[in-house]
């Protein structure tokens, strides 16, 4: 494995290199230019309204509100600068969204009732100086992922199909993380659900869908439950869920009863024996300054070796970032049940202010971020994160991944989003971290002092990356990604028994996706 510090500053090389590459063109790859429309109209199927067979309220595509910060291009096409924090262009549903839009290669030259989309990602990415008791040198691995996603559709009025295929592998891995579901699931169903439709529910005016089969549930901003992200696992659910109204617009419910799918890495997964998780999910967007989200989480697993009971009740209020104006989040989630037949109450708060700047000749948006998840000396009590994602508020995942919301406080942090020419982002974040008792663990790297007398300040760390989505030739259809993490390792990893050492730890990675 490589440890030194040549490979690091290889990354930083890359990254400013990253940083300086740009075109004129959109950001976006997976946005059509002008001519790739145009070629569009000589196919020889015609291409309806692709709203009018969302009837799938949960996917439609929410209209754009006024004042929204976007970066304008000369093709019509636009980029998000005031991408949510828990959200980045690698989750599940924007391959999804893209695809149903008819802007993938396949989807377009595909007819109106079929829908085609394949998505290769491959990354690699090493850090030295661990921050583990398993692993305390380095690590260093390369992970793929493919997906295939397809659709029927438009062939019923009211139902629909939707299939996909996943293969997600560590061809270069070490610690045995090849062989490890969480890193490797060899070429698996990620979906194969049925979907039933209706454009006016029992006459009540509002869309509905009712699915069955294997899911993805992807809710809020993923702190408790989230798709397909950044990292290497991709919990997926078999059961059923019921939609009403719009979660973008409006107002929207959401219930569902599944069982967590557990995953093989050469087999087909299957469902957790008398393992159950169940929800319900509320939204209301009627007001810009106040969207609200509500909902109660279920997790029963009689046969598992957690053995959770715990039920996760939140709340969410929100305002959407708008160009010259203060926007907010504030998530609170309350967690209460038994682990191994120990009674459980957690809880975990997340706040965010957010502005985006109209006065400054690149797309800017500047966000401060605060954590709180609470922790007890007794492991089985912190606050459970269920099945969420944790990039980018918690920095990158993957291998990676040093710091978890349970039993953890971040009461500074800020996070930077900048668009220098039109397809290059820039994001840099920096957040200081303390445990919340500091009796307790350091969650997920084995660590912790049951006296307290190691002390509670874990450090703080610099996150930057740089994405590039060049726009021309066959490359188009691809996008690199490069970044750099440093952990400034606080006096915790002095003091606490079976340290990996004070050592302060670099992380880089380089990621390029490319979509057909």
């Amino acid at each position: 494995m490589m440890r030194n510090n040549k490979k690091i500053i290889s990354m930083l090389v890359c990254l400013i290199i990253g940083f300086h590459i740009g075109g004129s063109t959109s950001f976006a790859a997976e946005e059509q230019i002008e001519k790739g429309k145009e070629a569009k109209k000589l196919l020889p199927f015609s291409k309806n309204d692709i709203l009018a067979q969302v009837q799938n309220t949960e996917t439609q595509n929410p209209r754009t509100p006024s004042g929204i910060l976007r970066y304008d291009k000369p093709n019509g096409g636009s980029f998000d600068v005031e991408e949510s924090v828990g959200r980045t262009r690698f989750d599940f549903d924007r391959l999804t969204d893209l695809m149903e839009n008819h802007k993938t290669p396949l989807a377009a030259m595909a007819p109106d009732w079929l829908n085609l989309a394949i998505e290769h990602r491959t990354r690699y990415d090493v850090y030295d100086h661990g921050f583990t008791r398993a692993i305390p040198d380095g690590n260093e691995q390369i992970h793929q992922r493919t997906r295939f996603l397809f659709e029927l559709k438009n062939i019923i009025d009211w139902a629909k199909f939707t299939l996909e295929l996943t293969d997600i592998r560590a061809p270069l891995a070490e610690h045995g993380q090849q062989h490890n579901p969480t890193f490797a699931n060899h070429f698996d169903f990620t979906q194969l659900h049925l979907d039933l439709l209706s454009k006016n529910f029992l006459g009540t005016g509002y869309g509905a869908t009712f699915e069955v089969g294997r899911i993805i549930l992807e809710y809020g901003e993923s702190r408790l439950v989230g798709g397909h992200r950044w990292g290497t696992f991709t919990p997926t659910f078999d059961g059923i869920r019921f939609t009403l109204g719009n979660d973008k617009e409006k107002w929207g419910l959401h219930v569902f009863g599944t069982r967590p799918v557990q995953r093989e890495v050469s087999q087909l997964d299957w469902n957790t024996p008398e393992s159950y998780f169940s929800g319900v999910h509320i939204t209301n967007r009627d007001l810009r300054w106040a969207n609200v989200d509500a909902y109660w989480f279920q997790l029963n697993e009689g046969n598992n070796l957690r053995q959770r009971n715990l039920s996760t009740p939140g709340f969410r209020l929100f305002a959407k970032p708008t160009k010259g104006s203060i926007d907010y989040e504030i998530e609170s989630m309350y967690q209460f049940g038994d682990t191994f037949d120990e009674s459980i109450f957690a809880h975990r708060h997340h706040g965010e202010v957010g502005y985006s700047f109209d006065s400054t000749p690149w797309p800017l948006r500047v966000i401060y971020l605060f954590d709180y998840a609470s922790g007890d000396p007794d492991p089985r009590k912190n606050f459970d994160i269920l099945y969420a994602k944790r990039r980018v508020e918690f920095g990158p995942t993957g291998m990676f991944g040093p710091f978890f919301p349970s039993n953890l406080f971040s009461p500074v942090g800020f996070r930077m989003n900048l668009t220098p020419v039109p397809n290059v982002r820039l994001m840099m974040s920096h957040r200081a971290y303390w445990l919340a008792d500091k009796r307790g663990p350091f969650s997920g790297s084995g660590l912790q002092d049951p006296t307290g007398r190691a002390g509670s300040f874990l450090g703080h760390m610099l996150d930057v990356s740089v994405g590039w989505d060049p726009q021309w030739s066959f490359l188009k259809r691809v996008s690199f990604d490069i970044g750099f993490s440093h952990i400034f390792k606080g006096d915790y990893f002095d003091k606490v028994p079976n340290s990996p050492g004070s050592k302060d730890t670099n992380y880089g990675y380089t990621m390029a996706t490319i979509k057909f």
